[in-house]
């Protein structure tokens, strides 16, 4: 990890920010639908999407209020299903930013630096003005 880098464990908790961050991302969504896994278990889902081999993966909010990733990964190999988990990764790399910038807004700042310091790192500068 680079200096100053941060770890977050990231809980996906708000519904609107994880269709925003899919919608930036140019993903096609479905909201309130079933999908069925390998093991034949049925999962009502508030959003499902398409990975690039046509998997359904599905945001299934658990009994804590956050979201679990449900995911369909029959009849893929390992690199298939590792190019899967690195898109489920962008995802919820976005969705921490749409997070941070809408929780900066909230309590008054404003964005006035945004900068692509390394491949999945972003360096803001929020502002507030009292």
């Amino acid at each position: 990890m680079s200096s100053g880098g941060s770890v977050i464990a990231l809980e996906i908790r708000a519904l609107v920010c994880l269709i925003k961050s899919i919608v930036d991302l140019g993903i096609q969504y479905k909201e309130l639908a079933s999908m069925r896994t390998a093991d034949g278990k049925v999962h009502k889902v508030d959003l499902v999407i398409k990975d690039e081999f046509g998997k359904e993966i599905g945001f299934e909010k658990t009994e804590q209020g956050n979201y679990r990733i449900v995911s369909d990964s029959s009849g893929l190999n390992q690199n298939q299903i590792r190019k899967q988990q690195e898109f489920v990764k962008k995802i919820r790399q976005r969705y921490a930013y749409n997070k941070v910038v809408e929780e900066l807004r909230k309590q008054g700042y404003t964005i006035a630096e945004e900068e692509k310091v390394e491949k999945n790192t972003i360096r803001l500068v929020a502002r507030k003005w009292s």
